[in-house]
């Protein structure tokens, strides 16, 4: 597996999304006091005009306050239903929960969860993929049979068991597929796939798995 902090984070959103075309942004004074790695991640961020955030949302750095639970609340997902906070007195933790419901310390630290939000949100900036929800298990193997697994903790949302693959050229979310009907539970013997890539040959291996439904975007 992949050593999440073996990863170049700056060097991977050149390949993904570009040279910048920007300078690096500057935060406030009055952010002063919010973790360097939180802090770093949006001073690179805001060097592409193209947003690196589609699924997941980061709160703006002068928008994340200290609540009185000793967190701060900095990511969230797109409904605002599931949310990550760091703690006030140990920056480098990170509680995660649903709305209303009480935090949970998540498996990842800070940095190595903004690492994993950049890989995640790029399964779906990708100028090319390929999705299904169903793939049988036995599958896996040959779908990313050309990536390796990072070894993140993992996430909460939006279901537990999500993992992450890359190579130099594609990066691969899966997780646990859904069963069909309420109550929404884990379908046991399939798992949900969404591979992306900037380079659309590199997904014609995809294409010959003819007996795997993929969803493409449109031409």
């Amino acid at each position: 597996m992949i050593d999440p902090a073996t990863i170049d984070v700056p060097e991977f959103l050149e390949r993904w999304y570009g040279p910048p075309d920007g300078p690096s942004g500057t935060l406030p004074t009055t952010c002063d006091w919010l973790p360097a790695p939180l802090k770093e991640w949006h001073r690179l961020a805001s060097r592409w005009s193209t947003p690196l955030m589609t699924v997941n949302r980061m709160i703006a750095p002068e928008q994340v306050k200290a609540g009185e639970d000793s967190t701060a609340v900095f990511m969230e997902d797109a409904t605002g239903d599931w949310r990550w906070a760091f703690g006030t007195a140990e920056p480098d933790v990170v509680h995660e929960a649903e709305l209303y419901e009480p935090w949970q310390r998540c498996a990842e630290s800070l940095p190595e969860l903004l690492t994993h939000s950049v890989l995640y949100e790029a399964t779906y900036t990708g100028s090319s993929w390929r999705e299904c929800a169903q793939v049988e298990e036995h599958r896996l193997d040959s779908v990313l049979a050309p990536m390796t697994r990072i070894a993140f903790g993992g996430w909460g949302s939006p279901r537990p068991g999500g993992r992450i693959f890359m190579s130099d050229t594609l990066v691969a979310a899966t997780g646990p597929a859904m069963a069909p009907g309420s109550p929404w539970e884990n379908r046991p013997g399939y798992a949900e796939v969404r591979v992306a890539t900037t380079e659309p040959e590199r997904l014609a291996y995809l294409d010959d798995m003819t007996d795997i439904p993929w969803i493409k975007p449109f031409p």
